[in-house]
């Protein structure tokens, strides 16, 4: 699972939201007590920022942080704030305890966790005073290492040269990032990773020279071992994979850092690695169970040296053998599949019953802590949940779906999650459950009507993973109702297309909060991140997919987005920026609020830095080019042709230049260079210019040469150990851009790839509903680019098998998001997008913007409307 869904999961139980909204309820007296006159407060989402009045903090500098456990974080807190106020110095902190307790979690990222108050002093003299007083009046309190800074002495202040003002600028793959300006003027990114650097031309202020100095100096580990790779980083600390001397036997080394990782209940890793060996003393010569060689400490930290447990994970096992992720599942492969995983559930079975005989519950069974070894044999890793059934302590972590409810304890949490086990080695949408607990009876349904398993298999997981009395479950009636209803929308044998799109419509409507001012509809955790408005994310594409839809749109939905897209600072950008919501506005008949926007957004280009916007259709030229154009036809004004052009060409160059032979660039519609041959077909088919087709086709092999034909039949993108069909960084993505070219090219040396891409939007399987990267874009790639005639039997199978997904709200068609752990309601992950995906196959309505014919749908021109 991405890791950062966990935070946005905390505040409702239904959609994603700010962990700020999660913690409102346990601030810091701080953040409301009455400042005293000369004072300012102001927010920053999560944080709250305290200033002077009349005092001007310098751009960028020495920025000092402090560090707390949750223990002492309202003195700690306390104490900053008094100094802060006595000596006139502008500080930020977070809001509550439970911000920092998400912020220090054992998935929080690495870079930024241990951060609880930020102090901007104005200049070299300041700093010293601080490091001096404040170190003074914090000494001797703990919190976690700043993996990002620099430790003053023993205490809890940490430094780092860094941006006080919100710069930006292009980093080297053209994405909008914080920047620093260098002594010339020129503004660079300002990396935020989890190691302490120093720019080479940053100024050192004599009172920290000698401990920056110090700190440059390599320094040995202290560990007795050879760490040869790193198997996985947390917030809690590495697990590496190391060796003791030239020719030992391999070994892993799990490392705890202190006051960091911590659980639910504010546990931190080092207390669970006490316990993880603790428990792996107990298990010794248990089958199945890693052997553990003690404790040790290096440096602050503590590792755990156990066992190397080769082979492969068991989600890296169905990865590799589970049938129904290949068009056209061979049914003997169904079966041989089948035999396996029940055989996998067995041995699981088995391994548990040993565990338990002595007194232990494992408490964290998913399928990433479950080794096949080389030879077949199955052994359990990471114990640091595992309690003994006399003392029992239920987990405060644990993977979703897998986590048993509150009312489980004791060794029915290992039961709990082997049934869960038993639903995802056959639908991997486990995560389900927890959202929605009467999934799982659908699920299991499924499981026996596509699998050959043998009676009473499923029986485990209707019984433990269904809703039950006393379990410490809240049912909720928002989702019970017209399950049946909705779920014949979907699987009916001929379409009910007004139907489906007007349930559809209402769930949406039925989640939306105009109250408000920062989202219109729930969506993806990226709506905190890109802002509530936008194309991908935000109100615009869910209005966008409503009205091309025929859905109808609500007048004063259109109002919120016009509104908030006056008064918000918009960064530029089709998917994730203003530029988008320029062309909605526009297409829902907003001209004057929409060329306003364009004017704006253009002004603001013009004032960056002179480096060129991200080469990428979702936030950078190509998406900028298309809306230029679109605008350019809608009004007549040649200038925004001639800068449609010049972004166009721009993201072009910039992918010839870097393009090619670089393995790690991503591929795709909106990730890679697909948007911008797609931008230079649409200017062709404005202007005639020929070049811009022989341009496109360069710029598609580019994204073709990151595709491998796999043994299936199929072409996908190769993203590290996995390959992806998906429209946003996958091949049904450069599909869609190629259909576009040999519209106008067929003869293209490209168009044999077509069929493959085909293939690879025809799975039985999909493991998340939503356009960009789920079923919905397969849907609609095959919807485009497919004979009507052949593709009809596949379009019915996609959209009764988004049955799967289903999780109907007040009686509506409505869906996951991205990790399934929250309904969505936005184009990218939502259900505006498979409302999309499902107009455009069953009513031929528009598909995404730009992606079809002359430039798609685009208002006639208007004499004497306003340009942007």
């Amino acid at each position: 699972m991405d890791n950062r869904y966990e935070a946005y999961a905390y505040a409702d139980p239904l959609f994603y939201d700010s962990p700020r909204r999660w913690g409102a309820h346990e601030e810091f007296a701080a953040v409301t007590r009455p400042l005293p006159e000369g004072w300012d407060r102001g927010d920053l989402e999560m944080w709250a920022v305290v200033r002077p009045a009349g005092v001007r903090i310098p751009d960028q500098g020495w920025k000092i942080h402090v560090s707390s456990c949750t223990a002492t974080a309202e003195e700690v807190l306390e104490t900053v704030h008094a100094y802060c106020l006595r000596e006139r110095i502008t500080f930020k902190f977070l809001r509550g305890l439970p911000i920092l307790q998400v912020q220090n979690s054992k998935y929080a990222p690495r870079g930024s966790s241990g951060k609880f108050c930020t102090l901007y002093p104005v200049d070299d003299a300041e700093l010293a005073r601080c490091l001096d007083g404040l170190g003074a009046l914090l000494a001797g309190r703990k919190g976690p290492y700043i993996l990002s800074d620099l430790r003053w002495q023993d205490g809890p202040l940490y430094l780092r040269y860094g941006g006080f003002a919100e710069r930006h600028c292009r980093d080297g793959s053209g994405e909008r990032v914080l920047a620093l300006a260098t002594p010339d003027g020129r503004l660079v990114p300002d990396v935020r990773g989890a190691a302490f650097t120093v720019p080479s031309w940053a100024p050192v202020p004599e009172c920290i020279a000698q401990a920056v100095a110090e700190r440059a100096v390599q320094r040995d580990t202290g560990l007795p071992y050879t760490v040869e790779r790193v198997l996985h980083f947390s917030n809690a600390g590495g697990v590496y994979l190391a060796r003791d001397g030239r020719d030992g036997p391999p070994v892993v080394l799990k490392e705890a850092r202190p006051y960091a990782g911590l659980d639910q209940r504010g546990v931190d890793a080092v207390t669970r690695l006490h316990n993880e060996h603790a428990v792996l003393d107990r298990l010794a010569g248990v089958p199945g169970v890693p052997a553990q060689h003690g404790l040790l400490t290096a440096w602050e930290h503590e590792f755990l040296v156990q066992e190397y447990v080769a082979g492969q994970s068991l989600s890296e096992w169905l990865t590799a053998r589970y049938p129904l992720i290949h068009p056209d599942a061979d049914e003997d492969a169904v079966a041989a599949y089948t035999r396996d995983a029940l055989a996998i559930v067995d041995q699981v079975e088995r391994a548990l019953e040993r565990i338990h005989a002595r007194g232990v519950v494992f408490g964290d069974l998913h399928p990433r802590n479950l080794i096949i070894r080389p030879d077949g044999e199955l052994c359990l890793i990471d114990f640091e949940l595992a309690s003994t059934v006399e003392d029992f302590l239920r987990p405060a972590l644990g993977a979703a779906g897998f986590t048993a409810p509150l009312g489980r304890t004791g060794t029915d949490i290992d039961r709990y999650a082997l049934a869960a086990l038993r639903l995802w080695l056959f639908y991997p949408l486990v995560q389900l459950t927890a959202l929605d607990q009467d999934s799982a009876g659908r699920l299991a349904d499924a499981i026996e009507r596509r699998f050959p398993v043998p009676p009473g298999y499923t029986d485990e997981i209707r019984r433990r993973l269904a809703h039950s009395p006393g379990d410490g479950r809240t049912p909720r009636p928002e989702l019970g109702a017209g399950r049946a209803e909705t779920r014949a929308l979907l699987e009916a044998p001929v379409a009910d297309w007004p139907a489906i799109r007007d349930s559809l419509a209402a769930g949406i409507a039925a989640a939306a909060t105009p109250e408000r001012a920062d989202r219109l509809f729930p969506g993806d955790v990226a709506q905190f991140t890109h802002g509530g408005l936008g194309l991908a994310h935000g109100a615009a594409g869910v209005l966008y997919a409503l009205h091309t839809t025929g859905a109808g749109v609500d007048a004063a939905h259109v109002r919120w987005l016009a509104e908030a897209a006056r008064d918000r600072g918009l960064a530029p950008g089709l998917y994730h920026g203003g530029h988008g919501v320029a062309y909605v506005l526009d297409l829902l008949g907003e001209h004057e609020r929409a060329s306003g926007l364009l004017r704006r957004l253009r002004a603001a280009e013009a004032a960056e830095d002179g480096t060129a916007p991200t080469p990428t259709l979702a936030s950078g030229g190509p998406g900028i080019a298309l809306t230029l154009l679109h605008f350019a036809r809608a009004t007549g004004d040649e200038r925004l042709l001639e800068e449609a052009l010049a972004a166009a060409r721009s993201a072009a160059t910039t992918w010839e230049k870097t393009g090619r032979g670089d393995a790690r660039r991503r591929a795709g519609l909106l990730a890679g260079a697909s948007g911008a041959a797609l931008a230079l077909v649409r200017l062709y088919e404005h202007t005639g210019d020929h070049a811009l087709l022989d341009q496109a086709e360069s710029l598609l092999e580019l994204d073709l040469e990151r595709c491998v034909q796999v043994a299936d039949g199929t072409l996908q993108v190769v993203d590290r150990r996995r390959v992806l069909p998906y429209i946003e960084t996958g091949s049904t993505g450069i599909g869609l851009a190629l259909a576009a070219l040999l519209a106008h090219r067929p003869d293209s040396l490209s168009a044999g790839r077509q069929t493959m891409i085909r293939k690879a939007a025809e799975p039985e399987f999909v493991i998340q509903p939503g356009l960009f990267n789920g079923r919905a874009g397969l849907l609609a790639h095959l919807a485009l680019t497919g004979d009507p005639a052949t593709t009809e039997p596949l379009l019915t199978r996609h959209r009764a098998l988004l049955a799967l997904h289903l999780v109907p709200f007040h009686g509506h068609l409505a869906f996951p998001g991205d990790q399934l752990l929250r309904l969505s309601t936005d184009l990218a992950t939502g259900s505006a997008g498979i409302l999309l995906a499902l107009g455009t196959a069953l009513a031929g309505t528009p598909f995404l913007p730009f992606t079809q014919g002359p430039c798609g749908p685009c208002p006639p021109q208007t004499p004497g409307r306003p340009a942007g």
